[in-house]
C-alpha cells in the first residue's frame, strides 16, 4: 500500500468526474480481462486507489 499512496494522493486531486471516470474505464477492461487473477484485481482497483470516495 506504501507504493500506492503517492499515486491515490495524485487521483485525489483529479476532479470527482474524472476519477469516476477513471473507475469506469478499468471497470471496462474488467469485463475484458480472461485471466481470473488481472480480472479480479481490476474489479477491486477503483477501491484500492480510493477512486470512488
Amino acid at each position: 500500500m506504501q507504493v500506492l499512496a503517492p499515486v491515490i494522493a495524485l487521483l485525489h486531486e483529479l476532479p470527482e468526474r474524472d476519477r469516476r471516470a477513471l473507475a469506469e474505464l478499468i471497470n471496462q477492461f474488467a469485463h475484458q480481462e480472461t485471466d481470473p487473477d488481472r480480472r479480479l484485481t481490476a474489479w477491486e482497483a477503483p477501491e484500492t486507489l480510493s477512486l470512488l470516495a
